[in-house]
């Protein structure tokens, strides 16, 4: 028998059936009650005509109904493509059209975007709604879940088989779907449980992110794997993740640093008792030592630090950085996982000696099949043999790995090589700096110019001459920022992560009005 995500889920209920397997907002379920759920959805399925190898799209937040369809569809072999809740209707469609889904799933609080889905759609042949009463365009998920078989489903599946489809490159582009299979998140789960030393069975998980994105979904997949549980919740509110820390003494949290900025100052208004807490994680972007020092003092006192780099078509995750490592510069993201190989190389795919930046290329078992329908950009993506990032980073002596920055990001200004990431790093220890990003903009004479954008830290009086000055005395001459734009918040991607700077190419590159934040958040 091959082990599939599906069976993975099985063997973990046979083992801990009486255990906790996942919460929501609302309810929890044991890991034989969430089977029991599991199987009837995915014999349901069958009556549908939703059969092995259909792709299926779910527009839901967190919840124990999403976590259902999930697990359910792995063990039929359905194909998922998670869309993402805050995007426009417009996209949706896009996504669902470009991934041929001929089923949706969404949560009764997407109801008006989804009937308006189904009218330009024709293609879904089911639309089921999760909650009390389904409205009239849809089948009723808990329906379905009552009139089906709680016996195991029969199928066929291996390794090699599409588990998910997810959309990434939206920071940069058009977001592509990456075609996961099971083999891929079968390894990152046995990397990450190896190497992060969690989950274990003894674990609870209350994860900050929804499970559109990668690390989520990916993060939840190994909970089940080890028997252990996850906790989901529709939303990220600081105080609420805090209370469900203290109450359900969670062992692990991953997040990026805008996640813990929100969580320290949130704690530090009412303190909670965190001190279960054995591990946390930090993943795309940078904390300051400061930060570091305060985030493990204050919220994490009895916990080890890890950092990682991760990307979705790695299935995502690619190095860590353990409590014990000691690399020669502060920011290292760590070494490569146990089954990856990480190399930096130059425009011609040659190595490049430790301290030279270059691209990061991946290669191992997590990395994805390819691009859904793009057989182009999944050639130059994959070719080699090797996944190319788009990430520029460099070693040290020691082969840990450190980002430099995107390749898109990176600004050519006079035949010279500006990375926008040494810039953000210089301006975010200006103590009137909260945050800063740093995109190149065209210029005549040089090609383009660097062009930093500020949000000013509370009560602070800074003005352009000030950073000007700032700059001068830490920078190279072609490194300063010769536009200075201040704004009140950057414009982010899902909880808070990486900053869209091609919303910030969009405002000063091509027009000179800066457009509201609801032009990009919803």
């Amino acid at each position: 028998m091959e082990m599939t995500l599906g069976e993975a889920f099985a063997r973990s209920a046979r083992k801990f059936p009486k255990k906790i397997a996942c919460m929501d907002d609302e309810r929890s379920a044991t890991y034989a009650e969430l089977n029991r759920r599991v199987n009837r959805w995915s014999n349901a399925c069958e009556g549908l005509g939703m059969t092995q190898g259909t792709h299926v799209a779910t527009l839901s937040n967190n919840c124990l109904s999403l976590m259902e369809v999930f697990l359910g569809n792995l063990k039929k072999g359905l194909v998922t493509v998670p869309l993402d809740s805050r995007e426009k209707p417009g996209e949706i469609e896009r996504q669902i059209r470009s991934t041929d889904c001929s089923a949706l799933i969404f949560d009764l609080e997407f109801s008006v975007i989804a009937e308006e889905l189904l009218a330009g759609l024709p293609e879904l042949a089911q639309v089921v709604c999760f909650g009390e009463k389904a409205p009239e365009f849809a089948l009723s998920y808990e329906d379905l879940i009552g009139a089906g078989s709680d016996q195991e489903p029969t199928s066929r599946l291996e390794e090699d088989d599409d588990a998910f489809i997810l959309f990434t490159g939206g920071t940069t582009g058009t977001p592509k779907g990456a075609v996961l299979s099971h083999k891929n998140l079968l390894w990152n789960i046995i990397s990450v449980t190896t190497e992060n030393h969690s989950p274990s069975p003894e674990d609870t998980i209350f994860y900050p992110m929804q499970m559109y994105h990668a690390a989520a979904m990916s993060r939840f997949l190994a909970y089940m794997y080890a028997g252990a549980t996850f906790i989901g919740s529709r939303k990220f509110e600081p105080d609420g993740y805090l209370d469900y820390v203290e109450r359900y003494r969670t062992t692990f949290v991953v997040g990026n640093p805008t996640i813990y900025r929100m969580l320290l100052a949130a704690n530090r208004t009412k303190r909670r008792d965190t001190t279960s807490m054995t591990r946390w994680l930090n993943t795309q972007g940078v904390l300051t030592p400061t930060e570091m020092e305060e985030i493990q003092a204050d919220l994490w006192p009895n916990a080890a630090y890890y950092s990682s780099y991760a990307l979705t078509e790695a299935s995502p995750a690619v190095t860590v950085l353990k409590p014990w490592d000691r690399p020669l510069d502060w920011g290292s993201v760590g070494r490569a996982y146990m089954c990856t190989e990480v190399r930096i190389v130059d425009a011609a795919d040659q190595d490049l000696p430790a301290g030279e930046p270059g691209e990061i290329i991946v290669r191992g078992p997590t990395v994805f099949k390819g691009y859904y329908k793009e057989p182009a950009e999944t050639e130059r993506t994959l070719r080699g043999g090797w996944l190319h990032t788009g990430d520029v980073g460099k070693h040290d002596e020691r082969g840990y790995l450190y980002m430099v920055d995107r390749l898109k990001d990176m600004i050519k200004t006079g035949g010279l090589n500006v990375y926008s990431k040494e810039v953000e790093e210089v301006l975010a220890r200006h103590p009137g700096i909260a945050e800063a990003a740093v995109i190149g903009i065209p210029h005549p004479k040089w090609g383009e110019s660097v062009c930093a954008v500020i949000v000013p830290a509370q009560g602070s009086n800074l003005t352009a001459e000030d950073v000007e000055r700032y700059c001068g005395e830490h920078l190279a001459g072609y490194k300063k920022p010769s536009a200075i734009h201040f704004v009140d918040e950057l414009p982010k991607g899902t909880f808070g992560g990486k900053v869209l700077k091609r919303v910030l190419r969009e405002w000063f590159c091509a027009s000179s009005e800066r457009p509201s934040t609801e032009s990009w958040r919803r």
